[in-house]
C-alpha cells in the first residue's frame, strides 16, 4: 500500500469523501480532484484486471453487449465528426463490443484489454488485434492510431499521467483522443447516495471537468469539445432495481418485493433463456435513452454526469 498526493497540486488530502472496502477516497482541497490514498500498487492493480478479479468480471461485460453496442454507436457518431476513418486504438477495451462496431463502421481497429479472459474474447469473437499488456510505446509495434478511445479508464489508472502521454506518443498528426468518464469531484455530496458501489479500489481517481482539462493540458492535448449528460434518472433507476435483487436474494418472495425477479435477471452474469434476453435487451434499450436521451436535456449543475471529451494532439493541431 502506498500513500500518495494530488497528482496535480501535491497537495495532501485531508478530507475523507468516500469509504469502501477497507479503502479511502480523498479529496484535494485546492483542485478537488477525489484520489485512493493509501493503494495498491500498480502491480497489484494489474494483477486485479488481469486475475479477473475486478469488481466487474468477464462474465459481466459479456453478457452486456446489447447495451455496450448502444453506447458504442452513439460515441462513434460523435467521433465521426471529428474523424471519419482511419486506424483506432481502443483502451481496455472489456468484451470489445465498440472496438467491433467500429471495425463494422469501417475503422482499422486495434484494441488493449488486461483480462485475459476478454483479450481472447475480443481475438477469438471478433478477429480484432488485441494486446492484453499496459500501454507502451512498443504497443503494436512502431503503429500510430488516428484515433484512441477509452470508455470508463481514467478513474482506473494508476499514473494517469503516465498514460495520457503515452496516448499521445501513440497518435498519429492530427490523431484525436475521445474518452467517456464520469464527474464525480464536481458532484454534490447530496447525490453520494445513488450509488450503489464506488468501487474501490478498481477506482483510482474521481475526476471533474477542470481535473480532465488540466490532466490533458499537462500531456500535449487540447480541448476540442465536451458533451455531457445527466445520469442521476440512470442511477435512480438502477438503485432500485438492485434493491429489489437483493431483497429477493435475502429470501423474500416476488410478492412482497414486487419485480425482484426481473432486477435478477437483469443483473445476471449468465445470459441464459430468451426470456432472460429480452428483458435485458428492453432494460438496455431504456436505459440508453434515459442516459443519452434524457440526460442530454436535464439540468447537470453539481449532478452526476457522464461526460465524452474529444481533444487533439496540441503540437501537432491544425489552426
Amino acid at each position: 500500500m502506498e500513500t500518495i498526493k494530488c497528482i496535480f497540486c501535491k497537495k495532501n488530502g485531508d478530507q475523507i469523501v468516500i469509504e469502501e472496502n477497507g479503502y479511502q477516497a480523498r479529496r484535494c482541497p485546492q483542485c478537488g480532484l477525489i484520489f485512493v490514498s493509501p493503494r495498491p500498487s500498480a502491480a497489484e492493480i494489474e494483477r486485479l484486471y488481469s486475475d479477473d478479479m475486478a469488481q466487474m468480471s468477464a462474465g459481466t461485460h459479456i453478457v452486456w453487449g446489447f447495451l455496450k453496442r448502444l453506447y458504442a454507436r452513439h460515441n462513434l457518431r460523435i467521433i465521426k465528426k471529428y474523424m471519419k476513418n482511419g486506424s483506432m486504438l481502443e483502451i481496455r477495451a472489456g468484451a470489445g463490443y465498440f472496438s467491433h462496431e467500429a471495425k463494422k463502421q469501417g475503422f482499422d481497429v486495434s484494441a488493449i484489454e488486461l483480462n485475459t479472459i476478454l483479450a481472447d474474447f475480443i481475438r477469438n469473437k471478433f478477429r480484432i488485434p488485441c494486446e492484453d499488456s499496459p500501454l507502451n510505446r512498443s504497443s503494436f509495434g512502431n503503429k500510430k492510431f488516428d484515433v484512441i478511445y477509452h470508455c470508463d479508464v481514467v478513474g482506473h489508472l494508476h499514473d494517469p499521467i503516465s498514460e495520457f502521454e503515452k496516448i499521445n506518443a501513440k497518435l498519429k498528426e492530427n490523431g484525436i483522443l475521445v474518452f467517456e468518464t464520469g464527474n464525480f469531484s464536481d458532484v454534490n455530496k447530496k447525490y453520494y447516495g445513488l450509488i450503489t458501489k464506488f468501487q474501490l479500489p478498481d477506482h483510482l481517481f474521481f475526476f471533474g471537468e477542470s481535473n480532465l482539462k488540466e490532466l490533458l493540458r499537462q500531456t500535449g492535448f487540447e480541448v476540442i469539445n465536451i458533451y455531457k449528460y445527466s445520469i442521476v434518472l440512470q442511477l435512480a433507476v438502477d438503485k432500485t432495481l438492485k434493491k429489489l435483487m437483493a431483497s429477493a436474494i435475502s429470501g423474500k418472495t416476488t410478492k412482497e418485493t414486487g419485480k425482484n425477479d426481473i432486477a435478477a435477471v437483469i443483473y445476471s452474469d449468465i445470459g441464459g433463456s430468451r426470456f432472460k434476453r429480452l428483458i435485458r435487451g428492453a432494460y438496455s434499450s431504456a436505459i440508453y435513452f434515459i442516459r443519452y436521451q434524457i440526460g442530454s436535456i436535464l439540468p447537470k449543475k453539481q449532478q452526476p454526469q457522464t461526460i465524452i471529451v474529444v481533444a487533439r494532439k496540441r503540437n501537432n493541431c491544425v489552426s
